[in-house]
């Protein structure tokens, strides 16, 4: 037996209206468009998936029998500037929604189709009203399916001679373990793979095909689009498309694995996902977790600062999950990662952390950008480029007393431009580090370095200020390679000197509340940009 969806009377109704191709970025936008509206869909939407009703999804006694059976461009400013704005709630990225309806799939023509192809087809095409009603996340996702079977003449994609492949079988052991990587297919439940007329088979097989596609989708990264959060957001998930997961995960010897690895795989997010385990396992350790203040190891926190919900904790950890979904797969093995949260950015060297340091990021209001770039090159004795929106907002009543403190200040084309050359005062320090990207962001050295001493160091314009500049410098350039902070530092002067890096490196500025470390400790950080409540809001898990 077969249900889709949470109804009986759902597995009795069709599964998608007419086939659409659906681009991946419209499969994400719809996704993100679901979440937001999820309460008025579910009243259980505000829990998260292990804790909704019939979230943990079960075999039947007689089915596992069964199984057994068959078988920056400039970089001379310190503000970011905007991206492109984020796409209007509801609306498809990519295609407007008129012509979205008229990208009806055609199928090949031919000789007529088996019977087993002919039921699919039926089971794709019914009560077409219904499928229009459907939230977009739903919508998208039965149109992307739609298209991939009618691609290959409705052929079944888990059948082979009446019966469900190996893989299928994988796939479906993959599903039910969903919740544990924090993922939502309430809306895509397959409870069963049973023996059954053509019919319920191709039920089935589309089913099957449906919570294939949606986990997929989900598990990389096509729940939320990050713009919605916000514009200074420049993460692009690598989204996996339902025709590639369809494709990939049948064919594959290893279906479980092969779905499975839709999920990052990035040690900081199997942390994560063990932690939410402990978590769902665990109550004390519920309690423990909820004790910690903002910032402090588990270990050191007060036992007595009162426990919080268990589902709001779940939240927290699926929410930074989610975070690492927006993530490049491969980081590289040498890299820069920056968490703006934690207020620390820590250099790798083949994956292990050689030199960690304290950062100043931007301030709530001028939120430092969220983007992976690489890194080129450094500056000695960098001059500073004031961006407009620091003359207009700050400099004009000032500027007599700029010039006088040797401010290069002058109009070109009509344009006031305010320039302060290299110097011991120069607001970027000595040195700064230049990764070209569309905000215009950089890391710098800073001549108050008194900020470092504080423990919330949200102070900048949306540039990155570093401590220990020229410890970092060095081990960018590589000592082996000769360099050493004296060495850089007799180039401290009046002249911007350029030195390029070894290699372009790998940098990731990044926005973590809820991180675990090797030992297995949890840190929780303050959510100073409130990306995460309004991840969670999106993700249906609560404010």
């Amino acid at each position: 037996m077969f249900l889709l969806g949470a109804s009986a009377t759902k597995f009795r109704t069709a599964l998608a209206a007419a086939a659409l191709v659906a681009a991946v970025p419209a499969l994400g936008q719809a996704a993100s468009n679901a979440a937001s509206g999820a309460a008025t869909e579910d009243s259980t939407a505000a829990i998260p998936p292990s804790k909704a009703p019939g979230a943990v999804w079960s075999i039947p006694p007689a089915s596992r029998e069964a199984s057994k059976d068959d078988g920056l461009t400039s970089a001379s400013q310190d503000s970011p500037e905007p991206a492109a704005s984020a796409p209007a709630e509801g609306q498809l990225v990519g295609a407007e929604p008129a012509r979205a309806a008229e990208a009806v799939a055609k199928e090949p023509s031919g000789p007529a189709k088996p019977a087993m192809n002919q039921a699919i087809r039926a089971a794709l095409s019914r009560e077409t009203a219904e499928a229009l009603r459907q939230p977009p996340q739903l919508r998208a996702v039965r149109q992307a399916v739609d298209a991939f079977y009618a691609s290959r003449g409705d052929a079944p994609v888990w059948l082979a001679d009446g019966h469900w492949t190996p893989a299928a079988r994988a796939a479906f052991e993959r599903l039910q373990q969903a919740p544990d990587d924090g993922l939502d297919l309430r809306a895509f439940r397959v409870y069963s793979l049973d023996q059954g007329p053509d019919s319920s088979l191709a039920l089935g097989d589309v089913a099957l095909s449906e919570a294939v596609a949606a986990y997929a989708l989900q598990a990389s990264g096509g729940r939320i689009d990050p713009a919605r959060i916000s514009r200074l957001i420049g993460s692009h998930p690598p989204v996996v498309s339902a025709a590639q997961a369809l494709d990939e995960t049948s064919k594959s010897a290893d279906a479980d694995k092969t779905l499975h690895g839709y999920n990052p795989q990035h040690p900081g997010y199997l942390a994560l996902r063990d932690k939410l385990a402990e978590v769902r396992s665990a109550p004390e350790l519920q309690a423990r977790i909820a004790a910690t203040e903002r910032g402090r190891r588990v270990s050191d926190a007060a036992p007595a600062l009162g426990a919080r919900r268990n589902a709001d904790l779940e939240a927290d950890i699926v929410t930074n999950m989610e975070f690492w979904r927006w993530l490049p797969r491969d980081l590289g093995a040498d890299r820069v990662v920056v968490n703006i949260p934690e207020f620390t950015a820590r250099l790798y060297r083949d994956n292990a952390v050689i030199l960690p340091i304290r950062v100043i990021t931007g301030k709530p209001d001028k939120p430092t950008p969220l983007f992976s770039d690489k890194m080129e090159y450094l500056v000695v004795n960098p001059s500073w480029n004031v961006p407009q929106s620091i003359i207009k907002n700050e400099m004009m009543p000032k500027l007599d007393a700029l010039r006088a403190q040797g401010y290069d200040i002058r109009t070109v084309n009509g344009r006031l431009t305010v320039r302060q050359p290299p110097g011991e005062r120069n607001a970027l320090g000595q040195i700064k580090f230049i990764f070209p990207n569309d905000y215009a962001v950089y890391m710098h050295d800073t001549p108050t370095r008194n900020l470092f001493a504080t423990s919330r160091r949200a102070y900048s314009h949306g540039c990155v200020r570093v401590d220990q500049p020229f410890k970092l410098a060095v081990d960018l350039l590589r000592p082996e390679r000769g360099w050493t902070e004296e060495r850089l530092k007799k180039m401290v002067g009046k002249t911007e000197r350029r030195v390029n890096l070894p290699e372009p490196m790998p940098i990731h500025i990044v926005y973590f509340t809820f991180t675990v470390d090797q030992t297995g400790q949890a840190q929780r950080f303050e959510d100073i940009y409130g990306y995460g409540r309004k991840t969670r809001e999106l993700l249906g898990l609560g404010g």
